[in-house]
């Protein structure tokens, strides 16, 4: 009675014997077909996130430092040096980046742009991996002249090639051609003629000379003081702005007027000569030209918003579901557009192991304290990641249910073999078999289908993977395109086997179907044998 559960249970498993037993072949392709369909999609999903994970890599630094406060880092070369030498940091280098108004012949779009060190070998090696091939000529070592590296999606975008010019106006200039936009159209005399008007009145008739000096009464000129200091706020007296040009005019008479020479007996005493060049000022704010002084507004900031030219160095290879920066561009031209003076806005660190940069920023968190904020680029790129990950879990959700739907077919036809072999199942019982070597025969029975099926599942999906190329272009062939090169950028479709996750796939496998068997199984092995055997 020792192996009598192994020989009964693949006595029924023979597909020649019944129908039944061809249901269960079935449901054992079924599970080979839903293995094999998970570990080609999980192997497929594992390679786009290994491929973008070394795209985002090649543009991107490991770790990036940034003053806490936000402000601009002014020593970032003595910053750099002393950030290599920290354990686990391989190099270091500025981070600028930014927003511009891209021009080209034909077209103007907002774009983003960062900054390349040309004399960091480190970086411009990265960058000339991602090169794109399709694009001959393309270089990545700009040097200090304003050459650019676009990306292929831009690229496209605009029809730009290696050698075309295009132009650049950095986003955050528009905030001073903004603010010379932003001025009311009339003088601020015209806006607050009760201000002015009593302010000159105090100037003209409240004023004494005397002994080579000027007075004036403490309390008239503390009140002239307090109406005209209310319109330097930026939204002034009702919510209006000014011209800067108005604004420096009425701080320096606030000046003139705190420049007492003394006070004495309740009258505050100026040089002489002040009453006039006070007059002066207001006279010039009543009566200056303002199309001349707009136009005075635009000349200041014309160094600021100059479009700067730009030659196509070169096109790197970036796609739609790791989008990089739009441009590189020299370090002391991106400081330019910033308006940054030579400074940096972050250091970017290169680790010795890029997938331990989690580690390393944390150690350089704590050792160079509250005043820096430390990220690796696990946590800047958090977003991408999670939506690959999501996408994998609800992939992997959705085409699980094809196993499960095998092991309750299975558990059918183990539901009808007890029904139909329940006299024997009877007879069994009453020759002496244990309800133990019951549950065997239908247990050994799930474990012959799930084993089965998870290597026949396993030996087709290693074998797709590795014609998947031939069988996407079957597909292509008839229409349908399930991986489109122009979106996720790549010639080929990648996969990478992680056989970890190959050896949980089969074993969940097995186990749903020995779980599907088992239920049959013990309704079989304590049914009453006397009632089994009543028909017999």
């Amino acid at each position: 009675m020792k192996s009598f559960s192994w020989t009964l249970a693949l006595r029924y498993l023979n597909p020649l014997r019944t129908f039944v037993s061809i249901i269960t072949l079935i449901s054992l392709l079924g599970v080979a077909f839903g293995v094999m369909v998970l570990i080609v999609v999980l192997s497929v999903h594992n390679g786009f996130e290994r491929n973008l994970k070394e795209m985002l890599l090649g543009f991107s630094p490991h770790v990036t430092v940034v003053r806490s406060d936000g402000g601009a880092i002014e020593s970032w070369q003595e910053m750099e040096d002393a950030l290599v030498k920290k354990d686990g940091c391989l190099g270091a280098y500025a981070v600028i980046e930014g927003y511009a108004l891209l021009d080209s012949k034909l077209w103007q779009r907002p774009v983003g742009f960062r900054a390349l060190h040309s004399g960091n070998e480190d970086q411009v090696k990265a960058l000339t991996e991602l090169l794109d091939p399709d694009y001959p000529g393309s270089r990545a070592d700009m040097g200090m002249e304003p050459n650019a590296v676009i990306s292929k999606q831009l690229a496209v975008a605009m029809g730009l090639s290696v050698g075309d010019e295009i132009r650049l106006l950095a986003a955050s200039n528009l905030e001073a051609v903004m603010a010379v936009y932003g001025v009311p159209k009339e003088r601020a005399s015209d806006l607050y003629p009760e201000i002015f008007s009593d302010f000159e009145e105090v100037m003209r008739k409240e004023w004494v000379s005397a002994n080579g000096m000027e007075s004036v009464s403490t309390d008239t000129i503390i009140q002239a003081y307090r109406k005209l200091e209310a319109l330097l706020p930026s939204e002034g007296v009702d919510g209006q702005a000014m011209r800067p040009f108005e604004k420096d005019e009425i701080i320096e008479i606030l000046i003139k007027l705190e420049g007492t020479v003394e006070q004495n007996e309740g009258r505050d005493y100026y040089a002489e000569g002040t009453q006039e060049e006070i007059l002066k000022i207001v006279s010039n704010l009543r009566e200056f030209d303002l199309k001349e002084a707009d136009n005075q507004a635009f000349r200041e900031i014309e160094e600021f918003v100059t479009p700067k030219t730009f030659k196509v160095w070169g096109v790197y290879s970036d796609t739609q579901r790791s989008q990089g920066p739009s441009l590189f561009i020299p370090l002391e031209i991106g400081m330019e557009l910033k308006g940054l003076k030579g400074d940096a806005e972050a250091i970017g660190v290169l680790c010795v192991d890029p997938y331990k940069a989690e580690e390393t920023a944390l150690a350089l968190q704590k050792d160079l304290g509250d005043e820096w904020f430390v990220q690796s680029w696990m946590r800047t790129h958090s977003g991408q990641f999670q939506l690959v990950k999501t996408e994998k879990i609800m992939m992997s959700f959705a085409l699980s249910f094809i196993t499960v739907l095998s092991a309750f077919s299975i558990m059918a036809v183990m539901y009808t073999v007890t029904v139909q072999k329940r006299q024997e199942i009877g007879v069994m019982k009453a020759l002496g078999a244990r309800p133990s070597q019951i549950v065997k025969v239908f247990v050994y029975q799930g474990i012959i289908v799930g084993v089965g099926g998870a290597i026949l599942g396993l030996g087709l999906g290693l074998l797709a993977i590795e014609n998947r190329e031939h069988i996407v272009s079957l597909l292509r062939s008839i229409g349908i395109d399930p991986f489109p090169p122009d979106f996720h950028g790549m010639s080929e479709m990648p996969a990478h086997v992680v056989p970890e996750q190959l050896g949980v796939i089969c074993v969940v496998a097995v186990i749903l179907c020995i779980l599907a068997a088992l239920v049959p199984a013990l309704m079989a092995a304590f049914r009453d044998p006397a009632k089994s055997l009543r028909n017999l």
